[in-house]
């Protein structure tokens, strides 16, 4: 209820001309439906017609033509587990595709978001500490190697945000210099500087040019281009893991071919035109993958993952990314241990620890926190 009173404060005090505004781009945004279903959240997921999705505003992608699935990628790889966690009786027309539907609220957050200059994730690689007062923190392991895209299983949590906060764990492909980076980035958070809500969602997020003008989450601009039915991006993500209990988890995958396709489980949902990624023409040297966070100014920091170091115990208490593999443009292959680096920038708060894992998978990262620490403040060690 206080993020609900925040949102509605915040789209209150919007000038009637900001109204207008955000009215045009819901209209260029949201695409006349075929179909419309409201899911058990509120969220309302259209079938709008696949060559019609906001994707196609983008002045690179006027002439695109689709490509429903990977060329190139192994039938194998559409032959593992079935995605879980999806809302019963949703699926669009064939022609149409499955996308959820943007809000004045959306708006009304990305607005403040961008104002605050907080319109992009951060890691300890693609974020830069220029004096001013930082309000992320991170917990990652990084691999820097040529590479085309990797895979991933991790554990969903939910953890406890305040009205402005997020908590994500993802996984990022990146290429180029700083001020221009190329970042994929896609995973699972709760975030309530885009959601008013403290639920755990599917998300992603991308930048052609180091987060100055082309940079978004899901569908708030054109680019993402989605080929599935069945799965939309900012779905409710409704199975959470319990410590010590049983744990809940989800695939997912960045992978280069001939596009950069988004996987979930054995599903590949869409993908950013590789027209977007000036520096990702012949794949990407860096990826990353963990838990980030954000909260504003003066607020203790929310948790990351299940809200417990890995120290105080891992199996069936810790966050986690297992079975991580780095795409090569044949195989997926397994990092060496020696190619692997943990990273965190707030060890009071979160924790990163590599594990040696089970073969053929030969390192496990369990990662997080409780938080509740001023992030405003230098860091800790």
């Amino acid at each position: 209820m206080f993020g609900l009173l925040h949102s509605v404060q915040d789209w209150q005090a919007i000038s009637e001309e900001e109204n207008l505004e955000m009215e045009r781009q819901l209209k260029v945004i949201n695409k006349p439906p075929i179909k419309s279903f409201k899911t058990d959240y509120g969220d309302i997921l259209d079938c709008i017609d696949i060559y019609k999705q906001h994707a196609f505003d983008h002045p690179l992608l006027k002439d695109h033509k689709v490509q429903m699935e990977p060329k190139n990628i192994p039938k194998l790889m559409m032959e593992g587990e079935s995605p879980r966690l999806l809302p019963k009786n949703i699926k669009c027309p064939p022609g149409s595709v499955l996308i959820r539907r943007t809000t004045k609220e959306d708006l009304v957050m990305a607005k403040k978001m961008k104002a605050l200059g907080l319109n992009h994730p951060a890691t300890s690689h693609f974020h830069t500490n220029d004096g001013a007062a930082t309000s992320v923190a991170f917990a990652t392991v990084h691999y820097e190697k040529q590479n085309f895209g990797a895979q991933t299983r991790m554990n969903v949590w939910a953890p406890s945000t305040l009205h402005g906060q997020s908590s994500m764990s993802s996984i990022w492909i990146a290429n180029g210099p700083r001020e221009d980076l190329n970042i994929i980035e896609a995973g699972w958070g709760v975030h309530r500087q885009l959601f008013p809500d403290n639920r755990t969602r599917l998300l992603s997020y991308w930048t052609g040019d180091g987060h100055k003008t082309t940079s978004c989450y899901n569908y708030l601009c054109p680019g993402f281009v989605q080929v599935h039915r069945e799965i939309s991006l900012g779905l409710v993500l409704d199975h959470i893991s319990v410590y010590n209990g049983a744990q809940s988890d989800i695939e997912i995958g960045i992978l280069r071919d001939g596009e950069w396709w988004l996987k979930y489980f054995n599903q590949f949902i869409g993908y950013w035109p590789q027209k977007l990624f000036f520096y990702m023409y012949g794949g990407a040297n860096n990826v990353v993958w963990g838990g980030s966070v954000f909260s504003p100014v003066n607020q203790p920091s929310p948790p990351m993952g299940s809200g417990h170091f890995p120290k105080d115990g891992l199996q069936n208490k810790s966050a986690y990314f297992k079975d991580t593999q780095i795409w090569n443009n044949v195989h997926l292959i397994y990092p060496q241990p020696d190619q692997l680096v943990a990273s965190l920038d707030r060890p009071n708060c979160y924790e990163a620890k590599l594990t040696i894992g089970v073969a053929p998978n030969l390192m496990d990262f369990y990662y997080g926190g409780p938080g509740q620490c001023n992030l405003t403040t230098k860091n800790e060690v």
